[in-house]
C-alpha cells in the first residue's frame, strides 16, 4: 500500500510545523488510500481510524531517533522524499515467512522448507557462482580458513547469489518506519533506522540506495542496519568504498560475519561450530540446516575437481 502524496503533506505539516490554526484542515487531508497488495487486506484498526495511528506513531518515532543522536532534520528529508510510502501490511510479510511457518508455526517439515527454497538447483548454480568469482572467494577463504562454499550457500540462500531480481523492492527506511508503526518490533525499528543514518552517512549512499526486504536486509548478503555496522567491510579495506551490493565486498563480509561469530579454519570441520556460526546469521533452525546442505553440496563438488596432489618419495 502506498502513501499518497498528499498525506505525505498533510501529516508532515501537521507534525513539523505544528499550526494549531490549521489542525482541522489537515485531518481532513490525512487519509490513506489504500491499494490492494499482494492480496492482504488493509487492517481493520487503520481503516477505523488510520490518521492519528500514523501522525502519532511517527512523530514518536522522530522523539526516539533524536533520541538516539538521529538528527530530526534528516529524519523529515526521508519522510518528504519522493520514494517514502508506509505499507500497513508489513507484519503479514513475517507472519508468512518460510522460517516461521516451519521453525515456529510448524505448519510445514523440513522437506518443506528445502523445496520451497530448491536447495539442490542452489548447489548447481552455487557451482557456477564460486567459480566466476573464484579469485574473490580464494582471498577471502586465506582469511582464517572459512570455507568458501559456507559463505556461498549463505549468499545462496540470501539471495540466490546476488541475483538482480533480488536486490529487494522495499527501500529501508520505509520497512523500518512501518515495522515501527504497525508491528511490535519498535525497538529494533530505532536501532535499525538509527544504525541506517550512520551507515549511510558512514558510505555516502543516500537511504533510498538501500533497498531490500522486508525486513529491512539490505543486499546481496541481506544484513540489517546494525550488521552492516558491526561486520560489513570493503574486500580490499577501504572504509569509504563499502557498498552491500558489491559481490566482493559481501563475500568478504560474510566471512567476516562467521569469523566475528567464532568460526575459522580450526574448527570448521566442527558440526556445531558451523551451525552456531550460522544460526548467529539467521535464527533459524532450517535456515542453518539448509545452508549446510547447500554448503556440503558444493563442498562435495569443489573436493573432486581439486589436482590430485602426490608427495614425491
Amino acid at each position: 500500500m502506498k502513501l499518497r502524496y498528499s498525506l505525505i503533506i498533510s501529516f508532515i505539516v501537521f507534525m513539523f510545523l505544528g499550526c494549531a490554526s490549521n489542525n482541522e484542515q489537515v485531518k481532513k487531508n490525512q487519509i490513506i488510500n489504500a491499494k490492494p497488495h499482494d492480496e492482504i487486506p488493509i487492517a481493520p484498526e487503520l481503516k477505523k481510524n488510520p490518521d492519528s495511528v500514523v501522525v502519532v506513531k511517527i512523530k514518536e518515532l522522530k522523539h526516539q531517533l533524536i533520541m538516539n543522536g538521529v538528527p530530526g532534520e534528516w529524519f523529515n528529508e526521508q519522510i518528504q522524499n519522493e520514494t517514502f510510502q508506509i505499507h500497513p501490511n508489513i507484519d503479514q510479510y513475517f507472519q508468512k515467512s518460510a522460517e516461521k511457518q516451519t521453525d515456529h508455526d510448524k505448519k510445514h517439515d523440513i522437506s518443506w522448507y528445502f523445496a520451497r527454497i530448491g536447495v539442490d538447483a542452489k548447489i548447481e548454480k552455487g557451482k557456477t557462482f564460486i567459480e566466476n568469482h573464484i579469485e574473490i572467494f580464494n582471498r577471502a577463504e586465506a582469511k582464517h580458513g572459512i570455507h568458501k562454499e559456507l559463505i556461498a550457500a549463505i549468499i545462496g540462500i540470501e539471495t540466490n547469489f546476488a541475483d538482480r531480481q533480488q536486490r529487494g523492492k522495499f527501500y529501508a527506511f520505509n520497512s523500518l518506519v512501518s515495522q515501527y508503526i504497525f508491528t511490535n518490533r519498535t525497538k529494533f525499528a530505532v536501532r535499525e533506522i538509527t544504525a541506517l543514518y550512520k551507515f549511510s552517512r558512514m558510505t555516502g549512499h543516500p537511504p533510498q540506495y538501500f533497498t531490500g526486504s522486508y525486513a529491512g536486509a539490505i543486499g546481496w548478503g541481506q544484513f540489517i542496519p546494525s550488521s552492516l555496522l558491526a561486520f560489513f567491510i570493503d574486500s580490499n579495506g577501504l572504509d569509504d568504498d563499502i557498498d552491500p551490493f558489491s559481490i566482493e565486498d559481501t563475500i568478504f563480509s560474510v566471512e567476516n560475519y562467521l569469523y566475528k561469530n567464532n568460526l575459522t579454519g580450526d574448527n570448521i570441520g566442527d558440526y556445531d561450530s558451523k551451525y552456531k556460526a550460522v544460526f548467529a546469521y539467521n535464527h533459524s533452525d532450517v535456515y542453518v540446516k539448509a545452508v549446510l546442505f547447500i554448503y556440503d553440496g558444493l563442498r562435495d563438488y569443489f573436493s573432486s575437481t581439486l589436482p590430485d596432489v602426490r608427495t614425491e618419495k
